[in-house]
């Protein structure tokens, strides 16, 4: 809808220099958005709050920095950005609001500098899509898949309850991530047991013990608690897709293990997959649970094929060592342990002492 508002802005405008205007339009748009992201990291290190992962460009892979708490990747392409912050520490609203108002103010500042010191077609092709970039990011919206910078702004300093709660509590929740991320489930334990006792009814405490109980094996305990949340009335679209996803995440995990019956577990989690995607959920975190499914049914070929997309994706270090795990797995079905031994030394090097990496490795020992 804005490009086509955009374009016919600029043609309107003087549709002798349109070409000129929608070059320029096509540039400002890409620097408008990579702005909205330079302004998040500014934003991030004036008020201290956290970046957990910074994307640069779309396609593939070329390479990939690992730090504690920290993913930074380089893809093909690169004229797109992304930038991921979360509240590493109190207060947590005021953090978050002024992180986002310092990407908004700079990218803003920007624009309106095209529209006052730059002239010529091209200039006005800058100054007309970056401030329909500017406008949509003001757009108050969150789903599951992103949420805008308007929401933040005009949302967030008017929330009560329990979403309060939920922001409240990720300093807690990052604690626990990091511990994961570090392999130490005591640690992580500590602080999930922390955050039941304190908020036992919060999504973001309850994941915190889901992702405790699925490094310790105990899938069908995660699988137990997840099912336990989708009758509650008071979860809205973005909050039953989180929670139809990990459902079909720890059905996977324990059919997998033995835990669950195949012929119980499989129609569940696809039904529960494909809800998630339906409420907003993002299809590309969901490859992972599918490549899984896809191995469970014997569709090697196709479990290959999602566990690769999985990789490529992943958006934290231990998503990518359980995507490489599952990649390994169906290498070895597929009967090439070769394959197998090269995906597992990259997944050993990011979390060798995850269960299904360690499971996996065992078994290609032994083969």
């Amino acid at each position: 809808m804005l490009t086509a508002v955009v374009v016919l802005v600029l043609v309107v405008w003087d549709y002798r220099s349109a070409p000129a205007g929608l070059a320029g339009a096509a540039c400002g748009a890409l620097a408008a958005m990579a702005l909205l992201q330079i302004g998040l990291l500014l934003g991030a290190l004036v008020w201290r709050t956290r970046v957990t992962a910074v994307v640069i460009g779309v396609g593939g892979e070329v390479r990939t920095w690992n730090r504690p708490g920290l993913r930074i990747v380089l893809r093909n392409v690169p004229v797109l950005m992304s930038v991921g912050i979360t509240a590493g520490r109190a207060p947590v609203r005021r953090r978050i609001w002024s992180t986002s108002c310092t990407s908004v103010l700079l990218t803003a500042s920007s624009v309106a500098a095209c529209w006052v010191f730059l002239d010529g077609p091209f200039a006005r092709g800058l100054a007309v899509a970056g401030t329909a970039v500017v406008v949509n990011a003001l757009v108050p919206r969150r789903s599951a898949g992103n949420t805008s910078a308007g929401w933040f702004l005009f949302t967030l300093p008017r929330l009560k309850g329990r979403v309060v709660a939920e922001l409240e509590a990720a300093p807690l929740v990052t604690a626990a991530s990091d511990a994961l991320e570090a392999g130490d489930l005591d640690r992580a334990e500590e602080v999930a047991e922390r955050l039941m006792a304190a908020h036992p009814t919060l999504l973001s405490a309850i994941g915190t013990k889901v992702s405790v109980l699925t490094m310790r094996t105990r899938y069908a305990e995660a699988l137990h608690m997840v099912s336990n949340l989708v009758g509650r009335t008071d979860l809205d679209q973005r909050d039953m897709a989180f929670v139809m996803a990990q459902m079909a995440s720890s059905t996977a995990n324990a059919m997998e293990a033995g835990q669950l019956p195949l012929e119980v577990g499989l129609g569940a989690a696809k039904r529960a997959s494909e809800g998630a995607v339906q409420l907003g959920y993002p299809r590309y975190r969901a490859t992972g649970t599918l490549a899984q499914l896809a191995l469970l049914e014997d569709d090697v070929p196709r479990a290959i094929a999602l566990a690769g997309q999985a990789r490529q994706t992943a958006e934290t270090t231990l998503n990518r060592a359980d995507a490489l795990a599952t990649l390994a797995r169906a290498q070895m079905a597929g009967g090439d342990n070769a394959a197998a031994r090269r995906t597992l030394e990259e997944a050993r090097e990011l979390a060798g002492w995850m269960p299904r990496v360690a499971e996996v490795s065992a078994r290609l020992d032994i083969s």
